[in-house]
């Protein structure tokens, strides 16, 4: 009898497991924007001493005719793209819990016939929640 209460809580323990690795690797194998990196080196700002004075040039400014510009249009506002949101139907969360209850009960019936189908079932059923509620949102 504890060795097939091992076994459940082994199974337990593999599935978070499991589940945080997928959520550990899956944003290890993301790429992230990258910033781009600065090449030159700061340039430190020296005093510059003028060893000679230059006098302004006088430059003459003729009047020209004055130059048509056509109106330019109004520039409409462009509207954002709309984002949805993912949500996960309600028929796949109760595949998802049923189907990880179902696997807990044949894991169990195997390890320990009827009372061990019931406590896999159990636990596959927690187990296949715990994985729908931490995977809702992706």
């Amino acid at each position: 009898m504890r060795s097939k209460i091992l076994i459940a809580l082994g199974l337990v323990a593999a599935f978070v497991v499991g589940t945080i690795a997928s959520t550990v690797t899956t944003s290890a194998f993301t790429p992230r924007q990258e910033e781009p990196a600065v090449l030159a080196a700061p340039v430190k700002a020296v005093p510059v001493a003028r060893t000679r004075y230059v006098a302004p040039r006088t430059v003459a400014v003729v009047d020209r005719e004055p130059v048509y510009v056509a109106p330019v249009a109004p520039v409409r506002p462009v509207a954002e793209p709309v984002v949805e949101k993912k949500t996960r139907s309600w028929e796949r969360e109760v595949l998802i819990v049923g189907g990880s209850a179902g696997a807990g009960a044949a894991i169990g019936a195997v390890a320990g016939g009827k009372k061990g189908a019931g406590i896999g079932a159990l636990s596959g059923g927690i187990a296949g929640l715990v994985y729908d509620i931490a995977t809702r949102n992706k």
